[in-house]
């Protein structure tokens, strides 16, 4: 039973932060699906996750030295079935008709060791039921299948890290794992009796999904910019390899940055009647009040308020910034009116989101001038 207490210890201090790395890749698959964090969800997943976590590391550990497994004799596996049953008869202490024997016989490893690999994938069977929605057969195939992934790791010494097999691959924890999934998915009901259905989980998460936050076009906004930003870079590194001596400046200057918003923002929202490359990742739309297809006209009121405007005043802020040390007067006065009108605009545009945040009203001073807002394009049929 002490083979088993340290890998718990160990998965205590290290997992929980390797369940959280390994949970966010399935956090922003869950986000793109619902357009919402969903705490439960995450809650599950990340159990879900560090369960697994777990059970790998009792089967691998404790790692034993390299040099040490070198030596070892013995079997590489175990291929009779029913070995373990055998075992157990034989070794065992039990005897029915005297009470006594019932708890030595609990502590024999002869009665731990299947008990312990039956328990190990009951939680997996729970889990796939509940949460993946996963029919008995299935079930039963993914705890097969999931077993026979540990028997290979423990048969190939730890995937040929070590020089053989430091522990027995056995046929027997292959049927025993198998009926601890089986178990798992009969129980479930128990398990999960006081926690809401999957079904209830997806609706909740939907109806919260069609609420688009500010974070959401957030993460839109992110993604587009970076979208540009690497297409730009591509582009440049790709014309100083085609060209000697060119200078990327041009890359910095205001006419690209108008042009990449005249194309990116306006023109290939039109084309794709609301949605650019980071809308149509988190699965948002702008559309127009009143139409079908979002217009260019609302499209160039949005987008110019937006950047063209608002965004341009930041661009002549940030070009005379630099001249308010200047030693000419006259140029700092020009450069101090325009770093400072710039400056409130950005204040005012923060006042401007923070109130909307407050309100709850999501509808910014660009889009009501444009007659346009933002949906989800998320459908309760995909969930």
């Amino acid at each position: 039973m002490s083979a088993y207490i340290e890998p718990i210890k160990t998965a205590l201090l290290i997992f929980p932060f390797l369940a959280l790395f390994i949970s966010s890749f399935f956090f922003i698959y869950e986000y793109r699906k619902f357009g919402r964090f969903i705490i439960s969800r995450a809650i599950i997943l990340y159990s879900f996750v560090f369960y697994l976590l777990c059970a790998y590391f009792l089967v691998i550990l404790p790692l034993p030295p390299i040099s040490e497994v070198a030596h070892y004799g013995g079997p590489h596996y175990e291929l009779h079935l029913g070995a373990s049953l055998h075992n157990f008869l034989n070794q065992t202490v039990l005897k029915i008709n005297d009470p006594s024997t019932y708890l030595p016989a609990m502590r024999q490893g002869v009665f731990l060791e299947p008990v312990f690999n039956v328990l190990l994938l009951l939680p997996f069977g729970v889990y796939l039921r509940y949460f993946f929605g996963f029919s008995l057969k299935k079930t039963i195939l993914a705890s097969f299948l999931l077993s026979l992934f540990f028997e290979l790791t423990q048969l190939t010494g730890l995937y040929f890290i070590y020089p053989r097999n430091y522990r027995l691959a056995d046929v027997n924890d292959l049927l025993h794992n198998t009926i601890g999934g089986t178990l798992g998915y009969l129980l479930e009901p128990l398990f999960t009796l006081l926690l809401p259905s999957r079904e209830q989980l997806d609706e909740t998460a939907y109806e919260k999904g069609k609420d688009v936050t500010l974070f959401r076009r957030f993460a839109a906004f992110f993604l587009d910019w970076f979208i540009i930003y690497f297409f730009t870079f591509i582009l440049s590194v790709g014309l100083r390899l085609a060209t000697n001596g060119y200078s990327d400046k041009f890359f910095d200057s205001p006419l690209w940055y108008f042009a990449t918003i005249l194309v990116y923002f306006i023109f290939l929202n039109y084309l794709l009647n609301g949605q650019t490359l980071g809308k149509k990742i988190v699965r948002i739309r702008v559309v127009e009040n009143n139409h079908q297809h979002i217009t260019l006209k609302a499209l160039f009121i949005r987008y110019g308020l937006l950047y063209f405007v608002y965004g341009g005043i930041g661009q002549l802020g940030t070009i005379f910034a630099p001249l308010v040390g200047d030693k000419n007067h006259f140029l700092v006065g020009i450069a101090s009116f325009f770093t400072i009108g710039a400056t409130i605009i950005q204040f005012l545009f923060v006042v401007n989101v923070l109130w909307s945040v407050i309100r709850k009203k999501r509808q910014l001073f660009y889009e009501k001038r444009s007659g346009t807002y933002v949906i989800s394009t998320i459908l309760p049929k995909e969930i």
